[in-house]
């Protein structure tokens, strides 16, 4: 065999390894880029699974939840396409029981009135906001027509404005029957500077302005009331330990003081 011919018998295979080695280094970063990209659409569906499993709570709003599992359910058909084929699975059932959220929609018919706590307020607000957040997409994909979305808009953004400021005002109704005037005034100025500044207008604003109005002056001024609209029996309601059919409390830890 000639030089050349021995030269080419050698390099033709090393070419042919380092071609093959090139391909499947390219390969394996356009697969790491899909799977990023599937794990960002991934969080995307989590978080407003997350906020669905929220709203079925403290609301019953079903037209606003069915648009909500769908979004979810087209995210989560875009996460597993998104993925390489070797790891895309056959459906999202996995990802999401769709049938067990309908039954959820369909069967919620009452909601919360107040929220637990001031943590919880914060987590709504959280919640809500990653609900609004999708009606822009669904906008943008003709899923639904900006007028709805803006109604849609307008129905969060009144509901969390009214669950804040029950929850406050349960918050001061509390505190007054204990006597605590100070801490009650403060949670009704609270709830009232919320009115006072949100751009929403509806029919109740204005007399619940006027009603937080009255409870502060009659705090001030040492005067007892009753609460008419029973708030302060619902935020107890929340806050009270769940029991199962024996009165037995569900958390074992229900009740106990905690040392920090």
């Amino acid at each position: 065999m000639s030089a050349v011919g021995l030269i080419i018998a050698i390099a033709l295979p090393v070419a042919l390894i380092l071609v093959g080695l090139v391909y499947a280094g390219r390969r394996q970063q356009q697969n790491h880029v899909k799977r990023l990209q599937a794990k960002a659409i991934r969080q995307r569906a989590d978080d407003l699974v997350e906020a669905l499993d929220f709203l079925i709570q403290v609301d019953n709003h079903k037209e606003i939840q069915t648009l909500m599992l769908e979004r979810a359910a087209y995210l989560y058909e875009r996460y597993r396409q998104q993925l390489p084929p070797a790891e895309q699975g056959d459906d999202i059932s996995e990802d999401l029981d769709i049938e067990h959220y309908k039954q959820q929609i369909e069967s919620s018919k009452s909601h919360r009135r107040v929220l637990k706590s001031d943590r919880e307020i914060r987590y709504a607000k959280a919640q809500f906001s990653q609900v609004l957040k999708t009606l822009g997409p669904m906008v943008k994909s003709k899923v639904i027509s900006e007028a709805a979305a803006m109604e849609y808009r307008r129905y969060l953004r009144l509901t969390l404005l009214e669950k804040e400021v029950d929850t406050f005002t349960a918050q001061g109704d509390l505190a007054a029957q204990r006597g605590d005037a100070v801490t009650a005034i403060s949670y009704f100025k609270a709830a009232k500077k919320l009115l006072i500044e949100c751009d929403l207008q509806y029919p109740e604003k204005n007399e619940r302005i006027r009603a937080l109005t009255q409870r502060t002056s009659n705090l001030y001024h040492g005067q007892k009331y009753e609460a008419e609209d029973n708030l302060a029996k619902e935020l107890s309601k929340e806050n009270a330990p769940q029991q199962d059919e024996f009165g037995i409390p569900l958390d074992p830890n229900a009740g106990v003081k905690k040392r920090f």
